[in-house]
């Protein structure tokens, strides 16, 4: 392909080529929230595909970055797993370039029920490897191994706290946050030192192509934890791909991996991994940079709350209630929020980045304009909400530091209120979000792992397969 020495299209190409030798026939950028490409190298009269990731926005909390995935392929390939591999860091535009897997994300796409069932049983197979790779392996490689049952458990959100805290100092705290930092430290599971393993954490993400894995995928949230974290993932996938029967995969499970099921210990770490989504993105949300996918951030942040909090209600015996729809009110601002919606969708393409960025920022306007039209009843519904739990009815502008006093403060008994209070005011924000038809607005039930509790995925319920980009 023709090169020039002024893009970043052009620097990657080049630092592949040096790299990995031959010559580069494509670059195509891909349509995520994160930078990413794909790339075509002609090495030795054969095609080599390649894929070049990028990283997170620096303000996203995130405890590894891309150059800590570099050591989690190099464990899991020289175990015999199948990962790509990491070619290395190229430093402008800073990427990890891997091989690129072929096939499908999505199990929706798999030939039939046979197939899917032999893919999830292939991937339980490979986790069970993982789960035996020893812990003095991981640890010379930089990750540490937990000392007792709480950084078993709470190790990988520690370090996120760390970074949260840093990139929100001087901005408003957030209660949803808040509470649910408080109420992981105060329920950790005890006694689970004893099944700490490597594990890839963020779990079930694999590809796959005419029947079988062809690697695995993903490698971010790795370090030394909790298996029960796996099952956790595994839950919120399913809210992704098609996952069948999660009761019997839970049983595949513990006949694979041999590490046996403590149900009350998944619950915990599916809070724990919901809670991930709402601190991660927390600093992106309260304080954007240009580029940032801020929309695609709040749905991480309401859905992750939501599934948190639905999950504690259930531990706890209660059934949370779904907030009212306000009717839409026009304020006399309408007319410049429609024209704003209208004409960020009739702006054509310039250039494929400015076209991703447009369509995200299509969305932001699109947020604004439900904000106009439902969010003074939105934010007045909250007001009423904390006024019952305050006892007074506070300065809006006070609202939050109230609240997050109270939470600060509260005890046993006030959890169940709290819960209330906070998953209405997630529900509400998610409200905000689009019009009433959108996809965004779907909020897919989490399904239970208990034989007891199984249930059939409800395809209405979830979202088209491969309608989120990335997820195909």
């Amino acid at each position: 392909m023709a090169l020039s020495d002024d893009d970043e299209v052009t620097r990657l190409a080049r630092w592949v080529e040096r790299t990995v030798g031959g010559s580069v026939t494509r670059v195509q950028r891909m349509p995520r929230w994160r930078p990413a490409w794909d790339l075509d190298v002609e090495v030795g009269g054969r095609l080599l595909p390649l894929h070049a990731r990028g990283e997170r926005e620096a303000r996203i909390a995130m405890p590894y970055r891309i150059a800590d995935e570099v050591a989690v392929h190099e464990i899991l390939e020289a175990h015999g797993l199948p990962a790509p591999h990491a070619y290395g860091l190229c430093d402008d535009p800073y990427t990890l370039v891997m091989d690129r897997l072929p096939g499908f994300v999505d199990l929706s796409f798999a030939a039939d029920d046979d197939e899917r069932e032999r893919l999830v049983d292939d991937y339980l197979d490979l986790l069970a490897r993982i789960y035996a790779i020893p812990l003095d392996v991981a640890e010379a490689a930089g990750f540490a191994v937990p000392a007792d049952s709480a950084a078993t458990g709470l190790a990988f959100l520690r370090r996120m706290e760390e970074q949260y805290d840093r990139s929100m100092e001087g901005l408003p705290r957030d209660p949803i946050a808040v509470f649910l930092r408080r109420w992981l430290a105060e329920y950790v599971p005890q006694h689970r030192l004893d099944q700490a393993r490597f594990t890839t954490y963020d779990s079930f993400q694999f590809m796959f192509e005419h029947g079988r894995i062809t690697g695995l995928l993903d490698f971010e949230h790795a370090h030394v934890g909790d298996p029960m974290m796996d099952l956790a993932a595994l839950r919120i996938r399913d809210t992704l791909k098609n996952l069948g029967d999660l009761a019997e995969t839970g049983a595949r499970y513990e006949a694979a991996t041999g590490v046996t099921i403590d149900h009350d210990v998944v619950d915990y770490h599916t809070v724990l991994y919901n809670a991930l989504s709402v601190i991660s993105v927390g600093p992106p949300l309260a304080d954007p940079l240009r580029g940032t996918d801020w929309l695609s951030y709040l749905a991480w942040y309401v859905n992750g709350a939501r599934w948190a909090f639905e999950v504690i209600a259930d531990m706890r015996g209660y059934q949370l209630e779904a907030v009212a729809v306000p009717e839409a009110r026009h304020s006399r601002h309408a007319p410049a929020h429609r024209h704003l919606v209208d004409s960020l969708r009739a702006a054509g393409p310039s250039g494929f980045l400015d076209d991703y960025e447009r369509v995200g920022l299509g969305r932001l306007a699109n947020h604004l304009r439900r904000v106009d039209e439902i969010g003074p009843a939105l934010d007045a519904a909250d007001l009423d909400d904390v006024a019952g739990v305050l006892g007074h009815r506070p300065d809006p502008a006070d609202a939050d530091a109230g609240l997050v006093d109270f939470v600060a403060r509260a005890g046993p008994d006030d959890e169940e209120a709290l819960v209330r209070v906070l998953d209405a005011r997630a529900q509400r924000m998610h409200l905000s979000m689009a019009s009433p038809e959108s996809l965004m607005l779907r909020h897919p039930p989490l399904r239970s792992l208990r034989p007891e509790r199984a249930s059939a995925r409800v395809v209405d319920d979830t979202w088209p397969a491969g309608a989120i980009p990335g997820t195909r």
